[in-house]
C-alpha cells in the first residue's frame, strides 16, 4: 500500500498557501522521510517549500513555475534518500478527483528530472488538493509508471483519513448497525480500515480494547510484556482466576476476548516491551497510537514514534492517592492528545527525564539501577479501581472518536487534554499551544539509522 502522512500544522500551511482566495492554482513542494514495512511504502512530510506566487504564472486551471526553486530539496533528498512530493490545487468549482492533461504533461517533465537527479529507484509523488481540503495523489517510480496513493492522512487536531484502496475490511455492517446509526457509514468504514496500536493491556488498556473491538476497528496491535496475576483480576476485563494461576500473558487474554466477540477484528500481539526494533516498525505502520502505560519510557517511545512517523497519539493516566487507612485522599484522571509538531508529553510534564533514565537503566541493567543511588525511584504499583479506569478509558475513546468524527460543540483545536477530578466531580479541557522543541525536530524523519535516533535500535533484535 502507498501512503502519505502530513502533520496538522503542515496541512494548515498547505491549505492557506494553495487557496489564498484568488481562485488561481498554486503549488508547494514537500520534502518527505520514508517508512517501509510489510510491503507498505509511506512518505512522511518533514518540510514544505511554498512556491511564491510572484515567481509563478497562475490561472484558474493552469500554473507554470520555475522548478529550479526545489534544488535545495533535491540535494537533501539525494543525500538522505528522501522523497519529493509536488502538491498543487484545483481551485475551481466542479473539479473532481482526477489529474488533467496539463497535470499529466507537467508531472512527466518534473518527475523525469527528479529521478535523474535522485538516482535511488525510490518513488516520489504528486498530489492535488481540492477546495474542501481533500487530497489525492499518485506515486511515480523510476520507470515513470504511476500508482495511486492508497491512503493520505492528516495528524492534526482533527484526524483525517482519505482511503483510495480497494481493500475490504473483515467487519460487516450487520455487526455494527447501532454504530452506523450514531456515526454514519463514512466514519464507521474508516474505523473498519484503521490499524490502532494499544500499548498496555491492563487497567486502562483492557477497557480501551473492549471499546475499540466493539466499535469495529479493523486491526488492533496490542503490546504488553506482563502476565496475568491475582492482583489483576479486579481491573482487567476478561481475566479469570485460571488465567492468574496459569500466568497467561495479558495480550493473550485480550486476543481471546476479541476472538470471542467474533466481529472480525484482526489482532497482532507482542508480549514484550515496546523497545524492540520489530515492534517499533509494526507500531509505525499503524494509523493511531494509544498509550495505556504508567511509566516514562513507554510514553517517551510512543511520543518519538508519533513525531518520526506522523501518527496521532492518545495517552491516559490515573492517579489515586490512598491514605493507608482504607480511605482515599483524591483521584485524578487525564487524557492527553498529542499531534506531531505540537506540544509533547514531555513538555506537558507527564514524565521527566530523570524517570526516563531510571526506567531505561532498570530495564536494561538491573544491577546498575540497584547500586546507583542517584537514579529516580521507579514506582512498581499504585492503587487501582476498575470504575475509575473505565471512566478514563471511555473519555479517551470518546476523544479519539471526536477527532475522526467531530461532534463536540468546541473545536478539537481547543482541546489538547481532558482532566477529571473525581473528588470534586468535575472534568475540564486544557490547551497546550506551545510546540515542544525537542520533538518538533524529528517530525517526519521516518526510517533513519539508528531507528528513532536510538542506539538501542541500531540493529534488528528478536522479540524475547
Amino acid at each position: 500500500m502507498n501512503k502519505i502522512r502530513i502533520a496538522g500544522f503542515h496541512y494548515l500551511q498547505l491549505q492557506q498557501h494553495l487557496f489564498p482566495g484568488d481562485n488561481k492554482e498554486a503549488v508547494a513542494i514537500a520534502l518527505c522521510g520514508r517508512s517501509s514495512h510489510n510491503g507498505n511504502h509511506t512518505l512522511l512530510v518533514q518540510d514544505l517549500l511554498l512556491v511564491p506566487y510572484g515567481i509563478c504564472e497562475r490561472k484558474k486551471d493552469f500554473i507554470r513555475w520555475p522548478t529550479d526553486v526545489i534544488n535545495p530539496f533535491l540535494e537533501k533528498a539525494a543525500k538522505h534518500h528522501l522523497a519529493i512530493v509536488k502538491i498543487h490545487c484545483h481551485p475551481g468549482p466542479g473539479i473532481h478527483e482526477f489529474f488533467s492533461d496539463l497535470d499529466n504533461a507537467s508531472d512527466q517533465l518534473l518527475f523525469k528530472s527528479i529521478h535523474s537527479w535522485i538516482d535511488d529507484d525510490l518513488p516520489h509523488a504528486s498530489c492535488i488538493m481540492l477546495p474542501n481540503g481533500m487530497l489525492f495523489g499518485r506515486f511515480f517510480n523510476r520507470r515513470m509508471e504511476t500508482e495511486t496513493v492508497h491512503r493520505i492522512s492528516v495528524a492534526g487536531s482533527d484526524v483525517v483519513i482519505w482511503d483510495y484502496s480497494n481493500e475490504r475490511s473483515g467487519i460487516v455492517d450487520e455487526y455494527q448497525l447501532r454504530n452506523l446509526q450514531a456515526f454514519g457509514k463514512k466514519t464507521v468504514h474508516i474505523l473498519n480500515k484503521m490499524k490502532i496500536i494499544v500499548v498496555g493491556c491492563s487497567g486502562t488498556g483492557s477497557p480501551v480494547i473492549e471499546q475499540l473491538k466493539r466499535l469495529g476497528v479493523g486491526e488492533l496491535v496490542l503490546i504488553d510484556p506482563d502476565f496475568t496475576d491475582d492482583v489483576n483480576l479486579n481491573r482487567i476485563i476478561g481475566t479469570t482466576s485460571a488465567d492468574a494461576a496459569a500466568k497467561t500473558m495479558k495480550v493473550d487474554v485480550m486476543r481471546r476476548g476479541i476472538g470471542e466477540v467474533g466481529m472480525g477484528t484482526k489482532v497482532t500481539t507482542f508480549a514484550s516491551h515496546i523497545s524492540k526494533y520489530e515492534i517499533i516498525k509494526e507500531v509505525a505502520d499503524g494509523d493511531y497510537l494509544i498509550s495505556c502505560v504508567d511509566g516514562a519510557e513507554g510514553r517517551h517511545i510512543l511520543n518519538m514514534v508519533s513525531s518520526f512517523y506522523l501518527l496521532p497519539l492518545t495517552d491516559m493516566g490515573v492517579k489515586l492517592n490512598a491514605d493507608s487507612n482504607g480511605g482515599i485522599k483524591n483521584i485524578f484522571g487525564s487524557v492527553h492528545f498529542i499531534q506531531p509538531g505540537g506540544s509533547s508529553l514531555l513538555s506537558r510534564q507527564q514524565y521527566d527525564l530523570d524517570s526516563l533514565l531510571a526506567e531505561s537503566i532498570k530495564r536494561t541493567d538491573k544491577e546498575e539501577y540497584a547500586r546507583n543511588q542517584y537514579l529516580a525511584n521507579v514506582n512498581e504499583s499504585q492503587p487501582a479501581v476498575i470504575s475509575i479506569n473505565m471512566q478514563v478509558a471511555a473519555t479517551a475513546v470518546n476523544d479519539f472518536l471526536a477527532r475522526i468524527h467531530p461532534y463536540r460543540n468546541m473545536a478539537n483545536s481547543e482541546i489538547d487534554a481532558i482532566k477529571i477530578d473525581f473528588a470534586d466531580a468535575v472534568s475540564y479541557s486544557d490547551m497546550y499551544p506551545e510546540p515542544c522543541p525537542f520533538f518538533r525536530k524529528w517530525v517526519g524523519k521516518g526510517d533513519i539509522k539508528p531507528l528513532l535516533n536510538s542506539p538501542e535500535l541500531s540493529h534488528v533484535k528478536k522479540v524475547a
